[in-house]
C-alpha cells in the first residue's frame, strides 16, 4: 500500500489571508482618512506580516497524519505513533468542540483501557498536557484536515481489515 500524507485544509489559511486583507483595507482607509500617516502604518506592518505566514504555511506545510502501512504518525506539538497491529478499530467523536478520531485497542495491549476509564482520563490529559499531550493516544485531533473526521475513520478500518 502508499503512504498517505493527510494536511491542513488550505481553508485554514485561506481565512487568515482574509482576515489580514481586512485588516490591509483597514489601515489603507485609516491612512486616506486621517492626515497623519501614523495611524495605519502599524495596521500594514500587521497585513505584511500576517501575509509572510500565509506564504510561508502554504511553501513549508507538513502533514498533519501520515498513513504508513503498519503505523500512523502523528504531527502534533509533541509527535506520536499510533501501531495498527494494536487498534481494534477507529470511531468519530467530539471532545470540547474539537473532531477527533477515536482509537480502540485491542484488549491486552499496552494501551488497552475501558471506555470508562479512557472517558475519565479525558479531562487529566487536557487539563495537564505536560505529563501526557491531550488526545494521545487515544484520540487524533482531525478538525481542520483536508478530509472529514468521518472519511478518515472510514480509511483507517478498512487499513485495519487488510
Amino acid at each position: 500500500m502508499e503512504t498517505i500524507k493527510i494536511y491542513e485544509s488550505f481553508w485554514n489559511n485561506d481565512t487568515r489571508l482574509a482576515a489580514s486583507l481586512t485588516v490591509c483595507i483597514w489601515a489603507v482607509y485609516m491612512i486616506l482618512k486621517s492626515q497623519s500617516a501614523y495611524s495605519g502604518t502599524i495596521l500594514l506592518g500587521m497585513f505584511g506580516f500576517f501575509l509572510l505566514i500565509t506564504i510561508f504555511n502554504y511553501l513549508w506545510r507538513k502533514p498533519k497524519l501520515i498513513i504508513f502501512d503498519k503505523v500512523i504518525k502523528v504531527n502534533s506539538p509533541d509527535p506520536w505513533v499510533v501501531h495498527l497491529n494494536d487498534v481494534e478499530s477507529f470511531y468519530p467523536t467530539i471532545y470540547r468542540g474539537q473532531e477527533a478520531i477515536g482509537v480502540c485497542y485491542k484488549q491486552g495491549t499496552e494501551y488497552w483501557k475501558p471506555e470508562e476509564e479512557i472517558a475519565n482520563s479525558r479531562k487529566w490529559r487536557i487539563r495537564y498536557p505536560e505529563n501526557l499531550h491531550p488526545g494521545k493516544p487515544y484520540e487524533i485531533y482531525a478538525g481542520g484536515l483536508q478530509m472529514t473526521c468521518q472519511q478518515l475513520c472510514e480509511m483507517l478500518n478498512e487499513r485495519l481489515i487488510e
